[in-house]
C-alpha cells in the first residue's frame, strides 16, 4: 500500500512525501501499488473474465451517433449501460480508523451523500476523505478530499476531482470524462490535457464501487480499466480466500483480495496490499492492510479498520 508506505516512509521521516495517486485514501489503499515517480502505465484493454455475468462483459459497439446523452423525459438522458447493483446506494457512509501498530494516525471516510446530474444523467456523488488526528497533525497534517460523479445506472465515471493537503504539499485537479467520444480531459495548474480512454473507463473511486457489484469467489481475477493522473492502467484484483475478521464495527465474514497494477509488461508494486471485503452482496471494505517499507526494510503494517457503518440496511 504505497500511499501509506510513502506517507510514513518517504513523508514523515523526510518531511518531503512522495505520494502515490495522492488522496482518495481508501481507494488508494487498494489501487496504489507503485511510487508516483516510477509509474509508466500504458493503455490496456478492459477485457473482463469470461466467467463474469453478461452485463459486465458487454461492450458498446454502437457508433457515436447512436449513443447520446440528450435529455429525454423529465430531462433525464437514457443510460449508456446498466449494471445490476445491490451493493450500495444513496446515504451509505463508511468510517475507518487508520493506525500503524498501536498509533492512531487519523480517520478516513467513504460516503454517498447525494445524487447529482451530469450530462443529463443521475450520478452518485461519491466522496473519499482522510484527515489526521490532533497528535498526528502536530508533525504532519493530512486533509484530503476526493470526489467521483459515478453514473447511477452504468457505474462509470463522468467527473473526478481531488483536493489534497498533506504536510507542505498541496494540489488540486479535475478530470471530465466524455463517455460518448471516449476522452478524458484533465485540468490542473491552469493547464488542460486530453487523453483517449476506453469505453466506460473508471476513476479510482468509481472502480472500487463497480468491483463491489461483482460476484466474487476464491480463484477469481477481475480486470478493470482505470484512469488516474493522466494515465491509463489495468487494475487486476485477485480473490484469494475466505476469512473472518473483527473490527471496531463488528465481526465479518470476508473475501480476501489483492490488487495489482499491470504496467508495460511487469507487475510493479512495493510489498503486499490485502483487502478484506464482506462476503455478501455488499462487498464492503472492512479492513485494508499493507506492509510498511523504509529503504527496503520491513517496518510493520498500516491498517485501515472499519469503525462505523451508516446507511447500509442490514448492518
Amino acid at each position: 500500500m504505497s500511499y501509506f508506505q510513502d506517507a510514513f516512509g518517504n513523508g514523515i521521516l523526510n518531511r518531503k512525501p512522495v505520494w502515490c495517486y495522492r488522496g482518495a485514501i481508501l481507494i488508494l489503499l487498494i489501487f496504489v501499488l507503485s511510487p508516483a515517480h516510477s509509474r509508466a502505465q500504458q493503455s490496456r484493454s478492459d477485457s473482463l473474465p469470461t466467467n463474469q455475468p453478461g452485463f459486465l462483459q458487454k461492450r458498446t459497439n454502437e457508433s457515436r451517433d447512436t449513443i447520446k446523452t440528450e435529455a429525454g423525459r423529465n430531462g433525464v438522458a437514457p443510460p449508456l449501460r446498466v449494471v445490476a447493483n445491490a451493493a450500495f446506494g444513496l446515504g451509505e457512509k463508511l468510517t475507518f480508523l487508520v493506525h500503524y501498530g498501536p498509533i492512531n494516525a487519523g480517520n478516513a471516510r467513504l460516503s454517498i451523500p447525494e445524487i447529482v446530474t451530469v450530462n443529463g444523467r443521475p450520478c452518485y456523488k461519491i466522496i473519499s476523505e482522510m484527515w489526521s488526528n490532533k497528535f498526528f497533525s502536530s508533525f504532519f497534517k493530512i486533509d484530503d478530499r476526493v470526489e467521483s460523479h459515478t453514473d447511477v445506472d452504468g457505474l462509470f465515471s463522468w467527473r473526478f476531482s481531488k483536493r489534497l493537503r498533506e504536510g507542505d504539499f498541496k494540489t488540486e485537479h479535475e478530470v471530465t470524462f466524455d463517455q460518448i467520444n471516449h476522452l478524458a480531459v484533465m485540468k490542473k495548474d491552469g493547464k488542460s490535457d486530453t487523453l483517449a480512454v476506453p469505453p466506460f473507463v473508471q476513476d479510482v473511486l468509481s472502480a472500487i464501487y463497480l468491483l463491489r457489484t461483482r460476484q466474487l469467489a476464491p480463484g477469481d481475477t477481475v480486470h478493470i480499466d482505470n484512469h488516474s493522473d493522466g494515465k491509463l492502467f489495468d487494475l487486476q484484483v485477485v480473490v484469494h480466500k475466505r476469512e473472518k475478521v473483527h473490527t471496531k464495527a463488528g465481526k465479518f465474514s470476508c473475501l480476501v483480495v489483492e490488487p495489482f497494477l499491470k504496467t508495460s509488461a511487469l507487475f510493479q508494486q512495493k510489498g503486499r496490499l490485502v483487502i478484506h471485503m464482506t462476503d455478501d452482496h455488499r462487498k464492503m471494505p472492512v479492513m485494508i492492510t499493507s506492509q510498511l517499507y523504509v529503504k527496503g526494510f520491513k517496518l510493520g503494517a498500516i491498517v485501515a479498520e472499519l469503525e462505523k457503518i451508516e446507511g447500509a440496511p442490514g448492518y
